[in-house]
């Protein structure tokens, strides 16, 4: 199951592998301030290039991303996928870019396009597709990848990486 029975932090949390947030950070090359707001044990925030600033929320510690309210240039992380939809929101208001790990299918609500693309004003730029990790994630068979999101991006959409197993760039 891909989303938990309850929508709970402590049953929603599923840890990014360091070298899965090594490779998305190294392939969208973000700068200025970054921002992730699902911390966790730090896979991505740790990993974010030294000549950015960075920032970091987590609710567990006391951090909640929904209070947070500075601009930053990037949000790249892993969401807890059963608040996808308000992590989007929170994140449009303030951030031009964004990139989440999570499974192609969190994209493809007619209801989450709409709040994307006519509410917000923003556009879907690339699937950056991962192969799903081995261990300590869950099993659900959807292609899973790193989803950049674009403020006034309307454009074709990119796929990219690892689709299925195959290797494309």
């Amino acid at each position: 199951m891909l989303i938990p029975n309850k929508n709970v932090p402590e049953k929603d949390m599923v840890m990014t592998p360091v070298e899965v947030a090594k490779d998305i950070i190294e392939h969208f090359s973000p700068t200025g301030t970054i921002l992730d707001p699902s911390r966790g044990e730090g896979a991505f925030y740790d990993n974010f290039p030294d000549i950015c600033k960075k920032d970091w929320c987590e609710l567990t510690e006391g951090k909640n991303f929904f209070n947070y309210k500075e601009k930053v240039d990037w949000i790249i992380t892993n969401p807890p996928w059963s608040k996808i939809k308000d992590f989007m929101k929170q994140s449009m208001r303030i951030a031009n870019d964004f990139v989440y790990l999570t499974s192609i299918n969190h994209y493809s609500t007619k209801a989450r396009l709409r709040i994307i693309y006519k509410e917000w004003g923003f556009g879907i730029k690339e699937f950056y597709c991962i192969e799903t990790p081995k261990t300590d994630w869950p099993q659900g068979g959807f292609q899973i990848a790193a989803v950049h999101t674009s403020k006034g991006y309307n454009g074709d959409i990119a796929l990219t990486g690892n689709i299925g197993g195959i290797k494309k760039e």
